[in-house]
């Protein structure tokens, strides 16, 4: 099935029509280029995270790695998109844009050949992505998704216009093709683009956005936490929202006239926030997952917001035994969960899917987990949850997984990421409500802790104490406590 958002929202090529006269005021023109130049030009350090008043312990994630016989420089030929921060758009349907940005960089390798590769930046996070150059159309794709950008670039290599394209199932498992408009513009750093105000011959005084929410959605379930941190310029903000599954990641965006847009894109999925301050102090709007889910949302300032205890909220079922539990693994050899480990080793069952991104953010701390603590004992294993249908196309996507994340421990291939068929096929559970999920499982064979969602590097507190939680978990069952 196919679906074409071209039918519903606007063309894909709405940089090349805009007139500059959509720009704020040259005051705020200029305050939101230099912090949009902090947050995305240059590569990020420990250093500009302070000038940028990061909270403490905020990661920043995949920065660019050094390259050793490459040199960054200025374009010297006359294709090709413009080194540089740009600002790239997704339409969305009902009117809605996703904004984001991306930082392209220009190289010539060894034999002196033109060289680009693209970062996408959210705030403080990095992640790379891949440029297929067929001058004048270009193909952006992504790790561990088969998303992509197909677009064609105008004569002045300065704009791009085309469609971004991705398949998600549906409720009935029928995979349905997306294919929504895109458009880029290069030296435009603003993550959103400013909103006039209603009067303009007056500036209007920034309003105080509160940095701790309360968050009720229209269709998910549980409580939500919003942290949001603004800029000194008081228009620039970033955060996250954690609900009992996980969180948004690094969420990017702006408050300007009331009006609260915070975006992310990770070239597999994409997040939008589009929330309008009321006179009563609470923040209504909408929550868009690209053009499969939408829902509205409301928001109040809550200082003590927090989340439940995530220890508490799955159970493991009553007899049910790990000989009971079989996964193929990649190659199609079954697996029984009662010899992963030897006898007398405690264990950590990590319920996952390689679509995840909230699993994204737990492998690579579960691998730093294995890596600390398997000399003494603990053993990991993933049992994947995955979109395609098939075991063949499920290994592949899991194989595929390993290998570019350097995961090392096992995961397993448990079947199709829909909740009601993976607590059916896991069958240990009550219910899998959440990926992740982390069962803890000491030395005797005896469930110590099964633990629902992963809040990640995005909200640094909480995450932190999702570390110590763990740490003092795993330590105590190595300890045969």
């Amino acid at each position: 099935m196919r679906y074409r958002a071209s039918t519903m929202v606007g063309g894909a090529h709405g940089f090349y029509d805009r007139s500059m006269n959509r720009l704020s005021t040259l005051s705020s023109l200029v305050s939101g280029l230099l912090v949009a130049l902090l947050l995305c030009f240059a590569p990020v350090t420990s250093a500009q995270v302070e000038q940028t008043q990061q909270p403490e312990d905020m990661d920043v994630t995949g920065e660019p790695p050094p390259r050793q016989f490459q040199s960054q420089q200025d374009n010297t030929v006359d294709w090709g998109p413009r080194k540089g921060i740009w600002r790239g758009e997704i339409e969305l349907p009902d009117a809605k844009v996703l904004s984001f940005n991306f930082v392209v960089r220009f190289y010539r390798d060894e034999q002196n050949l033109p060289y680009w590769d693209i970062w996408l930046r959210n705030g403080v996070e990095t992640l790379p992505a891949k440029l297929e150059n067929n001058n004048p159309s270009y193909t952006i794709t992504f790790p561990d998704t088969d998303a992509r950008i197909e677009a064609t670039i105008n004569s002045s290599n300065t704009a791009l216009g085309g469609e971004y394209i991705y398949t998600r199932a549906n409720s009935e498992g029928e995979n349905v093709e997306y294919r929504l408009p895109f458009s880029a513009q290069v030296s435009d750093t603003r993550r959103f683009e400013w909103i006039e105000p209603e009067d303009p011959g007056e500036e209007a005084e920034p309003a105080t956005l509160a940095e701790r929410w309360s968050v009720t959605f229209d269709r998910r379930k549980g409580p939500a936490v919003a942290e949001l941190h603004t800029l000194p310029d008081g228009i620039n903000v970033y955060g996250t929202v954690m609900t009992p599954t996980g969180d948004d990641g690094h969420l990017a965006g702006t408050f300007q006239n009331g009006r609260l847009r915070l975006s992310r894109f990770t070239g597999g999925s994409g997040l939008l926030y589009d929330g309008t301050l009321e006179a009563d102090g609470t923040l209504i709007g909408t929550f868009r997952s690209l053009a499969h889910h939408a829902e509205g949302f409301t928001a109040s300032p809550d200082g003590d917001a927090a989340l439940p205890n995530l220890f508490e909220l799955t159970r493991w079922n009553d007899g049910i035994e790990f000989a009971d539990l079989s996964f193929r693994d990649t190659r199609g050899q079954e697996v029984n969960l009662s010899e992963i480990a030897p006898q007398g080793s405690p264990r950590l069952i990590y319920v996952m899917g390689t679509w995840c991104h909230n699993c994204a953010d737990a492998t690579r701390y579960l691998t730093s987990v294995y890596e600390q603590y398997h000399d003494q004992g603990l053993e990991i294993v993933g049992l994947a949850f995955e979109s395609p249908k098939g075991f063949e196309d499920q290994a592949r996507a899991v194989e595929k997984y390993i290998q570019s994340k350097g995961v090392p421990f096992q995961i397993l291939v448990a079947g199709n990421r829909n909740k009601a068929e993976a607590t059916e096929r896991l069958g240990a559970l009550d219910t899998v409500a959440a990926y992740p999920t982390v069962v803890f499982v000491d030395a005797s064979g005896n469930i110590t802790g099964v633990h629902q969602g992963f809040v990640g590097p995005a909200a640094p507190t909480r995450h932190a104490q999702l570390r110590s939680e763990f740490t003092e978990r795993i330590e105590s069952m190595l300890a045969g406590q």
